[in-house]
């Protein structure tokens, strides 16, 4: 009754009895109390005792029952409940279960920025509990790092862990700093990242809770598979064998990483025997993401082992599984990468992986400068000079580093148009040193 709504004792009193049971103040108040009484609660003027609470119940039960209403009982507790529980009923029901309902992939910044906006307004008007605060962070920084939204992550992740330090919620602690070094992961930012996986670990230590040391343990070997160092990478995952990942979600990512480990090594035997067994579990969860994920890899062994006839077999089945894949634009650039290979013409693939990236992964500007400079090859060849304009704007707009986009372009206008020849190889060197500018003041 009235699940959605914050209201004082009251007025929620008020609603009751008029809105749901059209009684008169008289009525409720028969053998329990005045009708001042009941005039001043509505009111606000006076609170409810438990006692008076539960008479006042009793009368309007009897009101509910005389005029044939199909109502659950009231009880004295729906009576007396606070502003503050009120906000925390519909912070769990309005905000917290919506978000944890929506599919990752499905989920829209647009939407989450609705919630977070919401929530925030409950959290400064109202005591919300820290367990459901911490929840919220957390969950805002999951939904803004699936999108690629690092920072926005990041600072989800600030704010939760500044309620779990106060609150001295060490497992929660963990939880963020891991979050955190995820989002430095994946910004390329590998020894803060290594940092705060030393700091939960060192937090862990003391909670010795196993599924996060298995997130630690997955996130250390993932930061060093990023760095290159492979022997560290693998002996994390070495040492995950002895734990029983019980999340079939955690052992896919594991497995997935640890083959991944063995692709980039070249250890092709040792990394399809892991992507097949990773195949078999997804296949029995019915995890398309994962199985479309697991032939995207397969695909990309057989493609660095230079078979591409078996490479596009794997690609092909990907994109079959791939409909809803939050790396759709990931697994339609390697099919552009592979196919081509096999005399297919895979403009539609770059160009379809391109509005993907524009769409919801803008962020992932690594990827954005591989699809467009493969597409500026295309253009190249097939003398497309409006479309090869369209590409040259794109990479500007979206911020990449297209210095070598613009050295392609510069070196086919060549003999064909100096003007332009002179100013994308300009362009080109102009963007270069500010990339080195920026890596000097980084680094």
């Amino acid at each position: 009754m009235f699940d959605n709504e914050i209201m004082m004792q009251g007025e929620r009193l008020k609603k009751i009895r008029q809105i749901i049971l059209g009684a008169t103040q008289e009525e409720i108040s028969a053998g329990v109390c005045t009708r001042t009484m009941i005039c001043l609660i509505e009111n606000n003027k006076q609170k409810l005792s438990y006692n008076l609470a539960y008479r006042i119940a009793e009368n309007l039960n009897r009101i509910a029952k005389e005029k044939g209403m199909d109502l659950s009982l009231l009880t004295p507790k729906e009576l007396m409940i606070d502003e503050d529980e009120q906000a925390n009923y519909v912070f769990q029901n309005n905000i917290l279960n919506e978000l944890h309902k929506i599919e990752i992939n499905s989920i829209e910044i647009n939407f989450l920025e609705k919630k977070i906006i919401e929530a925030e307004k409950l959290i400064e008007k109202y005591n919300i509990t820290d367990d459901k605060k911490i929840d919220f962070y957390k969950l805002s920084a999951d939904l803004y790092y699936y999108k690629h939204s690092y920072s926005k992550s990041d600072q989800m992740c600030d704010l939760g862990l500044k309620i779990s330090i106060n609150s001295q919620n060490s497992f929660e602690e963990v939880n963020l700093y891991i979050y955190k070094s995820r989002n430095n992961i994946f910004t390329e930012n590998y020894a803060r990242a290594l940092q705060q996986l030393d700091y939960a670990e060192k937090l862990n230590n003391s909670i010795v809770n196993d599924d996060l040391s298995v997130m630690i343990l997955h996130f250390r070997g993932l930061t060093y598979k990023k760095l290159g160092e492979y022997d560290s990478a693998l002996k994390y995952f070495e040492i995950l064998k002895q734990f029983e990942i019980k999340d079939y979600k955690m052992l896919l990512k594991v497995k997935m990483v640890y083959a991944n480990c063995f692709n980039d090594y070249h250890k092709f035997d040792e990394a399809e025997k892991e992507y097949k067994e990773t195949l078999n579990i997804a296949m029995n969860y019915d995890d398309k993401g994962f199985i479309s994920m697991t032939y995207r890899n397969l695909s990309e062994l057989y493609f660095n082992k230079k078979d591409y006839k078996t490479a596009a077999m794997y690609i092909k089945e990907s994109l079959i599984y791939s409909l809803n894949s939050e790396y759709l634009n990931e697994i339609l650039y390697l099919a552009a990468k592979v196919l081509i290979y096999v005399n297919e013409d895979v403009e539609t693939y770059l160009l379809q992986a391109l509005e993907l990236c524009e769409k919801n992964d803008k962020e992932n500007l690594s990827l954005i400068e591989q699809v467009i400079y493969e597409l500026v090859l295309i253009y190249i060849k097939k003398e497309d000079k409006e479309n090869l304009m369209l590409m040259a704007d794109k990479a500007k707009e979206l911020n990449i580093d297209y210095s070598l986009i613009y050295s392609e372009i510069g070196e086919y206008y060549r003999g064909r148009n100096e003007e332009k020849s002179k100013y994308f190889s300009r362009k080109s060197r102009e963007k270069m040193k500010q990339i080195k500018k920026i890596f000097h003041y980084i680094f």
